[in-house]
């Protein structure tokens, strides 16, 4: 048998009489509030859980990078390929220094069980010179004794070496655990006139 058909305007008047209880019913609304309330709440912890683990924006603040990032950019920053890479020399990663709640920007360098120096204005690893061309082309003023990265650890370098605090300085900052790796700088996407792959 075949049901029988309602016409638009009998819908209409059905879903306003529904509309015109509901508006009458205390326990409606208090359900529609609590629907309302656990939607905004499960927007939120998505939001947080996506900034917190995948990705965020981060702030360029000085000049350390210089001349690769300035200061008052803003990066975008993936925060997962590190859980199953791990970092690799000339990546530009976003670290915590030890004892330090804000964050840093600077430049793969050294990688665990490599011994890396400073000498004669230039870095080496392992003894050998590194080719740095793509991001420093100048004499790097200060020599520092070879240094050998423990296991979990990278040694990081600002591209304005020069300017930099970073892992030269042994007992402030030195080689970086990886539990203090927030993630890898992928792109500038502020200002977007200054938009660029890194």
């Amino acid at each position: 048998m075949k049901k029988p058909s309602l016409s638009r305007r009998e819908r209409m008047r059905f879903l306003d009489a529904a509309e015109q209880l509901h508006k009458n019913d205390e326990g409606y609304k208090k359900a529609e509030n609590i629907s309302f309330f656990i939607y905004v709440m499960l927007v939120v912890v998505f939001a947080l859980s996506l900034r917190l683990f995948i990705f965020e924006p981060i702030r360029v603040d000085g000049t350390s990078m210089v001349n690769t990032l300035l200061d008052g950019e803003q990066m975008f920053v993936e925060k997962v390929s590190y859980w199953f890479d791990p970092p690799k020399r000339g990546e530009i990663v976003i670290v915590f220094y030890p004892n330090h709640t804000i964050s840093c920007v600077k430049r793969v360098v050294g990688l665990p069980g490599e011994t890396i120096s400073v000498k004669d204005g230039a870095v080496y690893i392992n003894g050998e010179p590194l080719d740095e061309s793509a991001y420093w082309n100048d004499y790097i003023y200060g020599d520092m004794d070879p240094v050998t990265v423990p296991e979990n650890s990278i040694f990081v370098m600002g591209d304005n070496r020069n300017d930099s605090r970073d892992s030269r300085d042994l007992l402030g900052v030195g080689p970086i655990p990886s539990y203090r790796i927030v993630g890898r700088a992928t792109a500038v996407v502020w200002p977007f006139s200054a938009f660029r792959a890194l």
